[in-house]
């Protein structure tokens, strides 16, 4: 009797945790999104989480930027999130202060001096080259 009683205590409890985890996620709609990721390619994954606009951008720039380049990233703001996921899609490309590459994202018509036009993805995704001395 008293394992019987301690078994029912254990199933509502289990019930009752149930409740609250499915009720949360409901209120914060994020079935959806677990959703995607559990189906998803890898691929699929990685454009969910970072932004498929700018995860095509970080593929576009990882295939034409030489292999030891140094870049700039304009467009993201420093200390963000998606500036910490394009580091971690670049690599090892290299962050620095004096870049060969400027990687222009969301700013269309940005220029900066010493550098030119490499390879344009659209017309506010682009890639900027510094200017052989």
């Amino acid at each position: 009797m008293k394992y019987r009683l301690l078994k029912i205590a254990f199933a509502v409890w289990v019930g009752i945790w149930l409740f609250f985890v499915a009720r949360e996620l409901c209120k914060k709609s994020v079935i959806r999104d677990y959703a995607s990721l559990w189906s998803g390619s890898l691929e699929g994954k990685r454009a969910y989480v970072t932004g498929q606009r700018l995860y095509d951008f970080l593929l576009f720039c990882k295939a034409n930027l030489p292999q030891k380049a140094t870049y700039a990233l304009e467009g993201i703001e420093d200390g963000s999130i998606e500036k910490r996921r394009a580091a971690y899609y670049l690599y090892p490309l290299i962050e620095a202060g004096s870049p060969d590459f400027v990687l222009v994202f969301g700013k269309a018509g940005f220029s900066r001096d010493g550098y030119g036009n490499f390879a344009a993805m659209d017309g506010s995704r682009y890639i900027l080259k510094k200017a052989k001395e």
